[in-house]
């Protein structure tokens, strides 16, 4: 009886399979399955996340890798997120004409750190353990993770660096200041007006993609000013898969009431692409460890920045990006020496930069790439200068100078393959600086005031030629070799309508560097490096005013040399979970230019000259990575590094005189706990704990007879112990995947000065930002 209703159905169950076949062309599966591998091994991945944005629905990976997930009264198409403790996450869309089929998915795994490709080193892609110079990469996720606020900020936990101030902060690396560091923004050099180089505080680091630092010369490729490193701030290209987003970013800091606010769109397509993107931070004043209140200690600082890419061909493209910068800072009591009261100075900047890059790579057996940038800065400091009196210790006079600046340049080069394992790049380089100084007077004693043209086109050029070759001998060995020349002119401009003086400089430097790995895992490297830096017309020429008072010039300054001796070992080790870099230098500068006061004008507080100088020491980092901690979605990061620098000054009689500026022994460390889950509202979480020591700085700089030293750099700084403690929770499921991190800076409301420093550091600081990606 059954068999025969079965009969009598069967062409009504036929019409239903038609109309459902016509209707749909396939019946909707009710589940979705793949497997997560690691990319870099094919190893499936256990315990990985799998969760639909903007749904809480998700699951994890079995022992071997796989995954299934009900997509029940589930609306196509949409997005996966794949995530896991030691991997990168990824975002997947989810195609409905493949969602019978079991998907294969691969995730880079995070402990590849020396695998990270870097281009700053020898301006081509390559991982980071074939360079000869150690190189660190900090990440736009560190940076917002931690709330960092400028270049200085987000670079203060990298082995070699130090920070003196809490905002306007020169560069140090290894015992060298900024002048000695060059910075540029996608492979185009940054200038500031500040005779001690570029400081940083006007690059919006919320808009970067990742920092790359190459310690060690770079001048073969750079030109002048690459003696201790470089810093090369990468923006993310709007090109490849086509996507649209925004992020917003919303900030608070508790101890100076700061206040931070962030916005950034891309769209992208496999033809192009723009991305823009602003920052608002402001602050209040701010308080010391101990309570005491720093006058003068606020911020504002406001920044807009787009990059556009167009692809003219598969193989050409050409970029454009421009940002703008405004800031208005002030000085607290104490910035320009120990006694010195600036609480009325608000110091504003402005500035413009921008660029167009084109890159050409055709594919030939030897013409590999041709690359080309040209880029223009333009802006405006103005620098306040009050005298007081000695007896009344009242105001008496204010110097206003209002410095503006133009730079532009450009740089050109070719890569030849004349051999497969042979890369030489040819190019050449050029840049144009000029300041003027206008400056209002004012006699508070006399009750007049006044102005002066100060210097008008003041300012130096510079243009080089270089060859840098990059030979593979072996699987295990690399070679890399390079020679630049350069010539400079450096101009007083005109001073009271009249035309200044002119000087001619030259300089050649070199390279040669080798990685040789005897294993996989273990690097060894030795480089050897001739780098210059050329007199800027502020140390030539010009009288400034600065934080220690005013400068005047040195005409018979000559260009400052410096042999780089760098050797280094980096690996990892067991199942690549430990992952160490150890890194010793020497180096010896001739000509090193340094300040000295001026006994010759009662009017003018210091002048330079040429000296030598040794600077020798080095930086170690060591991490490892426990699995499985308390759940096997969960691990343990453990985190040291410490970094020292013996300085000496060869100037004086004196044996063993410290140099200006080396920051004393410092050891950081950290634990980071972190993990996965698919509750309904959290599918991530960290708990995040730092340290950060210094010993005792003894070995200071002698203050200059006649003069009170200052801002810094004279000082004997006490040891002192930082703790820093962040917690972060992320939602895939919840709209807008929202991340959210609380961070407590110097937890336990150390009262301490950073090394060198009159002013003491900020007390505790309890942070909050929030990230939504729309």
């Amino acid at each position: 009886m059954f068999i025969v209703k079965m009969l009598n159905a069967f062409p009504l169950l036929i019409l239903l399979f038609l109309i459902q076949f016509k209707t749909f062309g396939q019946p909707i599966p009710n589940y979705l399955s793949g497997i997560v591998s690691d990319a870099a091994t094919d190893k499936p991945i256990p315990s990985a996340s799998v969760s639909v944005i903007g749904l809480p629905l998700g699951t994890t990976t079995d022992g071997n890798g796989q995954f299934i997930l009900s997509l029940e009264n589930m609306q196509l198409p949409f997005k996966l997120i794949v995530s896991h403790v030691s991997f990168f996450r990824q975002e997947i869309a989810i195609d409905p004409n493949k969602t019978s089929e079991e998907i294969a998915i691969f995730l880079e795994p995070k402990d590849q750190k020396l695998n990270e490709v870097v281009v700053s080193a020898t301006l081509t892609k390559k991982e980071a353990y074939k360079t000869s110079l150690p190189v660190e990469i900090i990440t736009s996720r560190e940076v917002q993770d931690q709330f960092r606020s400028n270049i200085v900020d987000a670079l203060s936990r990298t082995p070699g660096f130090a920070q003196v101030w809490e905002y306007h902060s020169p560069l140090l690396l290894r015992g060298m200041n900024s002048n000695r560091v060059l910075v540029i923004k996608d492979g185009a050099r940054r200038i500031g007006t500040f005779p001690g180089g570029y400081f940083g505080q006007d690059m919006d680091v919320y808009g970067a993609g990742k920092i790359e630092v190459v310690k060690g010369p770079g001048s073969v490729i750079y030109g002048s000013g690459a003696i201790a490193g470089i810093i090369n701030v990468i923006l993310p290209e709007p090109i490849g898969n086509k996507e649209t987003n925004t992020k917003l970013v919303g900030g608070y800091g508790s101890n100076n009431n700061e206040g931070l606010g962030s916005v950034g769109f891309c769209h992208k397509s496999e033809k192009g692409g723009i991305r823009l993107h602003g920052k608002w931070r402001k602050t209040g004043e701010y308080y010391y460890g101990d309570g005491t209140l720093a006058e003068n200690s606020n911020i504002e600082d406001h920044d807009l920045s787009l990059k556009a890419v167009l692809a003219l061909t598969a193989n050409q493209k050409i970029t454009f990006d421009a940002d703008y910068h405004y800031g208005n800072w002030g000085k607290p009591r104490g910035f320009n020496g120990p006694e010195k009261y600036f609480t009325e100075i608000r110091n504003i900047e402005n500035g413009l930069h921008s660029a167009l890059n084109y890159s050409f790579s055709p594919g030939k057996k030897i013409l590999k790439a041709i690359k080309a940038n040209v880029y223009y800065d333009k802006g405006i400091r103005d620098y306040y200068q009050y005298k007081h009196s000695t007896v009344t210790g009242k105001k008496t006079s204010l110097d206003l100078v209002h410095y503006k600046d133009n730079y532009g340049g450009g740089q050109l080069f070719v890569q030849l393959n004349f051999l497969d394992n042979n890369l030489l790049t040819i190019g050449s380089d050029a840049y144009l600086f000029r300041i003027d100084s206008p400056t209002d007077y004012v006699d508070y004693y006399n009750n007049t005031a006044g102005s002066s043209e100060g210097y008008t086109g003041a300012g130096q050029q510079c243009a080089g030629i270089f060859a840098n070759d990059e030979w593979d001998v072996s699987e295990r060995m690399n070679i890399v070799a390079g020679i630049r020349y350069d010539g400079a002119l450096v101009t007083e401009g005109k001073t009271a309508g009249e035309a200044g003086r002119n000087v001619t400089r030259q300089a050649v430097s070199g390279n040669v560097g080798t990685v040789y790995s005897p294993t996989g895992d273990t690097h060894f490297s030795l480089n050897i490096g001739r780098a210059f830096r050329m007199p800027i017309t502020e140390e030539l020429f010009t009288q400034t005013v600065s934080c220690k008072g005013i400068k005047k010039g040195n005409p018979a300054l000559m260009p400052e040399y410096s042999w780089n001796f760098d050797a280094g070992i980096r690996g990892a080790s067991y199942n690549k979970k430990t992952i160490w870099d150890l890194t010793l230098f020497y180096n010896l500068v001739d000509n090193y230019i340094c300040e000295s006061p001026d006994t010759e004008n009662d009017d003018v507080d210091f002048t330079y000259k040429n000296s030598d100088a040794l600077l020798l020491g080095g930086e170690l980092s060591l991490s490892h990575r426990f699995d499985a901690v308390f759940s096997t979605h969960n691990n343990l990061f453990a985190g040291l590094a410490a970094s020292y620098v013996y300085g000496i000054d060869k100037s004086t009689d004196e044996a063993n005189a410290p140099l200006f500026g080396i920051p004393p022994f410092s050891l950081l460390s950290d634990l980071k706990y972190q993990g996965i889950c698919n509750r309904n509202f959290i599918t991530g979480y960290f708990l995040k704990i730092e340290s950060e020591y210094a010993t005792a700085q003894n070995r200071v700089a002698t203050v200059p007879e006649g003069t009170d030293g200052g801002p810094w750099g004279y000082e004997i700084s006490a040891p002192h112990i930082v703790f820093n403690l962040s917690i972060g929770l992320n939602s895939n499921s919840l709209p807008g995947k929202p991340k959210i991190r609380f961070i407590a800076k110097n937890l336990f409301d150390t009262d301490y000065k950073p090394f060198g420093s009159y002013i003491p550091a900020m007390g505790r600081n309890i942070k909050m930002i929030i990230q939504f990606t729309i």
